[in-house]
């Protein structure tokens, strides 16, 4: 499955976004989505009932819990808790939204990244065509979310901006891409430029390690943690089982090449281990992006937390299955970025029934959020987007789904991932709400 996300909202590349403005963001996905035809015929309708015109409606806040509502109107399934009011009333649209925000604040984005680095990338200087392909497709994403400049505008500076400033996320855990054979030698995101979000930001980040593969060689590689560990004080990993090496790939439960690699992170003090699981996209093998192979490894190190990046997606019934079947298990956890990003606003049914799956048999303790971002923007549509998404009734009674009840989604949206990292919240919201007092005086 390529994923190119003008294949999943076509039209989108010419609606001209704002990235500061979440809503238009929101709005627009709905309507370039999967039921994007149908979103926008009800669009006058809400219009008028907001005593607008279509175009200054569209231009409005009220253009993204009107696009919900109209889900639950062609549908006929209640998938966002949304009024009709507040798709027609600026003050009933902005007191929901405190209400939400008010009882989801503490918010940890376990997936996000800088996506450039000093010279970005040069075909045959610093990037071989293969490289080149993946910084076109990180592009596209951007600009599809209003940056214009793709992944040169995914900086140090804009993580900021955007993550920390104009979104509810109070903690941002940061990683790197690694496939250094592409990049001439060197990590696409190298170690000392995504140190700096930290070092501008260190009450509201955490910062993760990645770029390893034991195909490089287990040596080297069992020498880069360290150093990792002893010069940048990484808080974990973030992985690829698919690589850039002539290999191809590697195996979380080969004992000869990945557990000398377990063993080390114990020694270190590194307990939470993240991989790309799911989304097999380019060139890369499908085989290396199911979750089999955290089956042993979560067995063999049960004082270490296996995170699934993606949950997995397609392949989230195989990891929730490692745990579904063996509920003894508490170091297995699914993390969700673009994945619900990709599903909620267009195609909901399968967002419930991936929710519903990691939920039900992961359990509401072992899910993650997380937006992947910059890849996806400004974040805060998608949080918007889950503070309200709900599994309707009827998945829930034929499946076995819970609801999603305001302390599950406490749960996903922060309590977990703190509890994971050991974040002392009353701290990070201080730090919060510096970030945005600095933001209302600039």
């Amino acid at each position: 499955m390529e994923f190119n996300i003008l294949q999943h909202f076509k039209g989108l590349e010419s609606v001209p976004l704002d990235p500061y403005n979440a809503d238009q963001i929101g709005a627009s996905l709905f309507m370039t989505g999967n039921m994007g035809p149908k979103i926008t015929a009800k669009m006058d309708g809400y219009a008028q009932k907001a005593g607008l015109s279509r175009r200054g409606f569209l231009k409005s806040s009220l253009a993204f819990p009107a696009a919900m509502v109209a889900v639950n109107e062609i549908t006929g399934m209640e998938f966002f808790e949304v009024g009709s009011a507040e798709a027609a009333d600026l003050d009933a649209k902005k007191e929901a939204t405190q209400l939400a925000r008010a009882g989801s604040d503490f918010i940890v984005d376990v997936h996000t990244h800088v996506c450039t680095r000093p010279g970005h990338y040069v075909e045959g200087v610093n990037a071989s065509a293969r490289g080149m392909w993946f910084v076109q497709l990180l592009d596209d994403l951007g600009k599809a979310f209003g940056l214009p400049n793709g992944t040169r505008d995914m900086n140090v500076e804009n993580y900021g901006k955007l993550i920390l400033q104009e979104s509810d996320t109070t903690v941002g855990i940061f990683n790197p891409f690694g496939f250094r054979e592409d990049y001439g030698g060197q990590d696409m995101i190298p170690m000392e430029y995504q140190v700096q979000v930290r070092n501008r930001w260190p009450k509201s980040t955490i910062m993760l390690a990645g770029g390893l593969t034991p195909n490089q060689g287990l040596s080297e590689t069992l020498d880069r943690l360290n150093m990792y560990a002893e010069q940048y004080k990484i808080s974990g990993l973030k992985l690829y089982t698919f690589d850039a090496t002539k290999k191809k790939g590697w195996w979380f439960d080969d004992e000869k090449l990945a557990y000398p690699i377990w063993e080390e992170c114990r020694r270190l003090g590194i307990k939470n281990i993240g991989c790309h699981k799911g989304i097999p996209f380019g060139q890369f093998y499908a085989r290396y992006a199911h979750a089999e192979d955290f089956d042993a490894a979560a067995d063999d190190f049960l004082d270490l937390n296996f995170i699934a990046y993606h949950a997995a997606w397609p392949y989230h019934a195989e990891l929730a299955a490692l745990k579904g079947f063996k509920p003894q298990r508490k170091n297995l956890y699914a993390e969700v970025g673009s994945t619900f990003a990709a599903t909620v606003t267009s195609r909901p049914m399968e967002c419930a029934h991936v929710l519903g799956t990691l939920l039900r048999d992961l359990g509401p303790d072992s899910v993650l959020w997380g937006t992947d971002s910059l890849l996806w923007g400004n974040p805060q549509w998608q949080i918007d987007a889950f503070r309200k998404f709900q599994i309707p009734d009827q998945l829930v009674e034929g499946y076995g789904y819970p609801k999603l009840t305001p302390e599950l989604k406490r749960k996903v949206l922060g309590e977990n991932a703190a509890r994971l990292w050991n974040i002392d919240r009353a701290a990070a919201m201080h730090a919060k709400a510096e970030i945005v007092g600095q933001r209302a005086i600039a």
